[in-house]
């Protein structure tokens, strides 16, 4: 039996803009934004969720707090390549977060690198072949990174490691981004007030990011596009940051929660039809200390969370593995 169509209306819109920022909201609190009662958003969140516009809740965890120095993003010709042929040989030396297929045959893969190994990447890009790079940016990555709307985070140079207690209660969330407190307190055996505190600091430090993923393919009455935008320089990033919030903060749905170079920043916007894209696109363009932007009309995106419970296991078993050790001389002399 074939899905249920569902053509969005400016309510389902507002709803999905709300959860791309932070999918955590209550329904009550959508609800006082948007003036609907607490079930009739629950009710629009279900339909969207059966009818699959909102494909996945996702949460993002920056891959600084997991010991990764190099963000990467690659844009992709494919031609006649194999799609997983081409992440299995990205993964060589990194790990792939997110990929999205694009119309054209273009694709976008964001990509978290451990210093060091940097340069393999470069000789990777003729293995991809047929596939061809049309453009990479790379830079280091830092806790400040694109999700900060219009100012430099007050916690950019700060560096948060996460604790053991941190990285349960992560783990615990990546498999239902949305669970609650009380669940989450369960599940990991930590008190609710511990995890609220904690999960409350992980999003303030930049550590943490809640969106949803909405399949293009479902999102009737709507497309959805995103920007690349390069800046001349550093200097200027956010102040075309704030130009593109204030004159285009109707179609955004967020900014993506990947660590961009310092001088390029990354859009989802939802329009009505090309023309409103390709009209958003020439506005870009004309801002002063806009170097370059690229449109790509999304098709489908993918998130991967396997890397990341792969890193937090290994610092959870170097965690216990330290516990008997630092426990040892206590032991002894309460002998």
């Amino acid at each position: 039996m074939q899905a249920q169509r569902l053509f969005l209306d400016e309510k389902d819109l507002r709803i999905i803009k709300i959860l791309s920022k932070d999918c955590r909201e209550s329904f009550m609190s959508i609800g006082s934004a948007i003036g609907m009662t607490s079930k009739s958003v629950k009710a629009r969140v279900d339909r969207m969720i059966s009818t699959g516009v909102i494909e996945k809740f996702v949460l993002k965890v920056n891959p600084v707090a997991l010991g990764y120095g190099i963000g990467c993003m690659l844009i992709v010709r494919e031609h006649t390549a194999n799609i997983e042929d081409i992440i299995n040989r990205l993964n060589l030396v990194g790990d792939v977060s997110i990929h999205s297929k694009c119309m054209g045959g273009i694709s976008t893969f964001c990509l978290a690198i451990k210093e060091g190994h940097e340069d393999k990447l470069r000789l990777l890009l003729d293995s991809l072949k047929p596939a061809s790079v049309r453009i990479m940016f790379t830079s280091k990555l830092s806790h400040s990174s694109s999700t900060t709307p219009t100012l430099p985070s007050s916690n950019a140079s700060k560096k948060h490691e996460p604790t053991e207690t941190d990285l349960r209660i992560i783990k615990c969330l990546i498999s239902n981004p949305r669970m609650e407190m009380n669940d989450i307190a369960r599940e990991t055996s930590i008190s609710a007030r511990t995890v609220n505190r904690r999960l409350t600091k992980l999003k303030d430090d930049n550590v943490l990011k809640f969106f949803i993923l909405c399949n293009p393919v479902h999102t009737i009455g709507y497309i959805q596009f995103a920007l690349i935008v390069n800046t001349l320089d550093r200097s200027s990033y956010h102040q075309i940051v704030g130009r593109i919030y204030e004159q285009l903060g109707e179609n955004i749905l967020f900014q993506l929660p990947v660590t961009d170079p310092d001088n390029v920043v990354t859009f989802l916007l939802f329009g009505q039809d090309i023309f409103a894209a390709d009209g958003i696109l020439k506005k870009v363009e004309s801002f002063d200390s806009v170097k370059r932007v690229e449109l790509f009309v999304l098709t489908d995106t993918t998130s991967y969370d396997e890397w990341v419970l792969r890193e937090i296991d290994k610092k959870l078993n170097i965690a216990s593995a330290r516990r008997p050790e630092e426990l040892g001389p206590l032991l002894e002399i309460s002998a």
